[in-house]
């Protein structure tokens, strides 16, 4: 059995170029294989408690450790490989930058 992982999903709305930034919008998530139902010992996105397939997620990609990329992958979301020291080093930098209106309550600017 796998043990959940965190990571993050990073939203391509414009807010960046608004503010003339290059970033993008980004919240965490938790990558489980531990969900009830049709995806039991498959990985899914979780997003606030819950499972959001890749076709829910709005235009963006999800940055997971390298180790989980290819199951990710294979279950159809866009995902790029971070470290998990790279996914922490850009979250401290990130919780100063609040979005403002944004409808995941800990969604932060995520400059690079």
């Amino acid at each position: 059995m796998h043990k959940d992982v965190k990571g993050m999903f990073s939203e391509l709305d414009g807010y960046c170029e608004g503010l003339d930034r290059n970033g993008c919008v980004s919240y965490p998530v938790t990558i489980s294989w531990n969900t009830a139902g049709p995806h039991h010992g498959r990985p899914v996105v979780m997003i606030m408690g819950q499972v959001r397939e890749a076709g829910d997620l709005p235009p963006g990609e999800l940055q997971v450790p390298a180790g989980i990329l290819e199951q990710v992958r294979e279950m159809g979301y866009d995902a790029q490989p971070l470290s998990v020291e790279e996914l922490k080093g850009f979250w401290r930098e990130a919780r100063l930058l609040e979005v403002k209106g944004h409808w995941h309550p800990d969604a932060r600017l995520v400059q690079f």
